[in-house]
């Protein structure tokens, strides 16, 4: 075979290899820019984000940015709104323990209960992990259920309202 034969086939077949490595290459480059899944299959969904939930006073909470009135519990006004320092102070420990309540929440839910309080923030059903917070600060003594029996927080205590010693104990606690 004659030399100028072998240099053309030597140059076509560099040229054939030298296309092919480019070809090559920006193939591996295009699929290097695609999403990944990711490295090992998961056997289940993604857990959706926890809400976040804030307590914004005594009876309010904002749920992922709104803010609701527990439909189920009459507490103590914080101030401008209490008619006493007593009134504030226990409005600061119901607040205390409902900041307890809402800690590491991983599901909320808000059933509207109809109306709107005078800031005009809705009234709701509030059950956070399926446990309702009203209900705790009812039990705990810190509220009582609307259209129940009213604690007067400006008045002398009555030994004869139910959890009266608890709520005293709470005013000197300091948390």
């Amino acid at each position: 075979m004659p030399l100028y034969r072998l240099l053309s086939l030597a140059y076509t077949t560099g040229c054939v290899v030298f296309i092919g490595l480019i070809l090559l290459s920006s193939l591996s480059m295009l699929t290097a820019c695609a999403p990944r899944s990711g490295l090992f299959a998961e056997g289940r969904a993604p857990s959706p984000a926890a809400p976040n939930v804030a307590v914004l006073q005594s009876d309010v909470l904002v749920i992922d940015g709104q803010a609701v009135h527990l439909a189920d519990a009459v507490t103590p006004q914080p101030s401008p709104d209490a008619h006493c320092p007593a009134e504030a102070l226990a409005a600061r420990q119901v607040a205390l323990r409902l900041k307890t309540l809402v800690t590491g929440v991983r599901t909320a839910a808000i059933t509207p209960a109809g109306g709107k309080d005078s800031y005009n923030r809705p009234f709701a059903h509030v059950l956070l992990d399926g446990a309702d917070p009203a209900h705790e600060l009812v039990e705990d003594g810190l509220a009582v259920r609307p259209g129940g029996r009213a604690f007067n927080w400006c008045g002398p205590i009555s030994a004869g309202f139910p959890r009266a010693e608890h709520i005293a104990v709470l005013s000197f606690s300091g948390t």
